[in-house]
């Protein structure tokens, strides 16, 4: 093993560890929480639109259920994106 593999090796998981500590992670999540807040808001005003009878059938049919579970999936998806992109970026993860 040539001596700067060992030494990137050994100084890689250090960089990543002050990169998450200065809080790169932070700021991603911040990130995608205020975009599903605005898709949340979104999804409220178009709702607000519809007539009274409407709405209440679209909630007793589980609509609202539905959303949540919606909403729910993006919401796991993008926070499971972004760990998977945050080790790349960190080289913790080379794959």
């Amino acid at each position: 093993m040539k001596v700067g593999t060992y030494i990137a090796a050994l100084v890689q998981p250090l960089v990543a560890r002050v990169l998450a500590v200065l809080g790169l992670s932070v700021v991603s999540i911040v990130g995608t929480d205020q975009l599903l807040q605005a898709l949340r808001d979104q999804l409220q005003d178009s709702f607000s639109g519809l007539p009274v009878d409407m709405l209440n059938l679209f909630l007793l049919a589980g609509g609202g259920l539905a959303m949540g579970m919606i909403l729910g999936a993006i919401a796991t998806r993008f926070l499971l994106w972004q760990i998977q992109r945050s080790t790349q970026i960190l080289g913790r993860n080379n794959a």
